[in-house]
């Protein structure tokens, strides 16, 4: 029943439980196709890492007519794969580049600076279908500061992101040299209810042997669905800034920054998680029913409550 399926997307699917109740009261007001596809495919690109055509599935059952979001769909997907900057095995090497908005010759090609070449990537399947030589897409004049920091992010990649993949793209903006290093990086456990991907985009920024200027963006997505729902969203902003010099010398010093300043943010969300319970859930905690007090969070307490419970049973 319809009821049931509202049920079942709520339980697993915490952004999808507005458009639930907002399906489930459709009936009760004149919405347009145009709008019931806009407000769909929003949900859509909210979709967790690695449950994307679930979500779709589901989404799909709960429209009067499944066929509205097919015209859509094409750019929908687009859009969610880049902004996921999702992994790939590379046709012309062994390995992975991502599909992202940085590398984006069209909306089915994606550079490979790496292999040299460009991969044809079918959205809607989620997979490559072909290659094609560099025509000119790659700018020759900044392929020596590119490669080198191909190098260094890669190895960085393997001692750090060992499911992850990287590419990096180059090319001259404003007469400075400009380096774009995307790091792309999942897990998926769905035996075990939980998801993640971290994705982060530095823009390397430097003239000559200078200073190289970075700033960089981080998005880190967590869902676990174990019997609830608990999402972990995160988007921040970093800047920085390391010594340049030769291809060599201005790669390894602006990886290290990124690696430092990388360290440094999962740091802080390691600390959050460890006060968290101090914090941010003693803040949420509601009056006991019967007693009116709040609820005390003291560990011994609690222990000591239940032993007495099992006591008196």
């Amino acid at each position: 029943s319809l009821s049931g399926r509202l049920r079942k997307i709520q339980r697993k699917y915490l952004h999808l439980a507005s458009f639930c109740l907002l399906f489930a009261t459709m009936a009760d007001y004149e919405v347009s196709d145009a709008e019931i596809i806009q407000i769909a495919n929003s949900f859509l690109l909210a979709s967790p890492p690695g449950e994307f055509m679930e979500v779709v599935t589901d989404v799909r059952g709960l429209l009067p007519d499944d066929s509205l979001i097919n015209d859509s769909a094409p750019a929908t997907f687009r859009e969610w794969n880049t902004d996921q900057m999702l992994q790939v095995k590379s046709p012309k090497g062994n390995h992975e580049v991502l599909i992202s908005k940085y590398g984006e010759v069209n909306n089915a090609e994606y550079l490979d600076p790496r292999g040299n070449c460009v991969i044809q990537y079918d959205h809607i399947r989620q997979e490559v279908v072909g290659s094609r030589a560099i025509e000119g897409e790659l700018d020759r004049s900044v392929e020596d500061y590119r490669s080198a920091f191909d190098k260094a992010a890669d190895a960085y990649l393997q001692e750090h992101y060992i499911n992850g993949g990287c590419t990096v793209y180059g090319g001259k903006q404003g007469g400075n040299t400009n380096i774009t290093v995307c790091i792309s990086s999942s897990k998926f456990n769905p035996n075990n209810f939980w998801n993640g991907r971290w994705r982060s985009v530095w823009q390397c920024t430097f003239s000559g042997s200078g200073k190289v200027t970075l700033k960089g963006n981080i998005k880190l997505q967590v869902h676990y669905y174990e019997d609830g729902n608990v999402q972990l969203n995160s988007n921040t902003d970093k800047t920085g800034s390391a010594n340049g010099g030769d291809p060599t010398t201005a790669a390894t010093n602006a990886i290290k920054q990124i690696k430092r300043i990388e360290a440094e943010f999962q740091a802080a969300l390691d600390h959050s998680y460890n006060i968290m319970g101090d914090t941010t859930f003693k803040a949420l905690r509601r009056t006991l029913p019967i007693t009116k007090k709040k609820m005390d969070w003291d560990m011994r307490r609690i222990k000591a409550l239940r032993l007495g419970s099992q006591v008196a049973r």
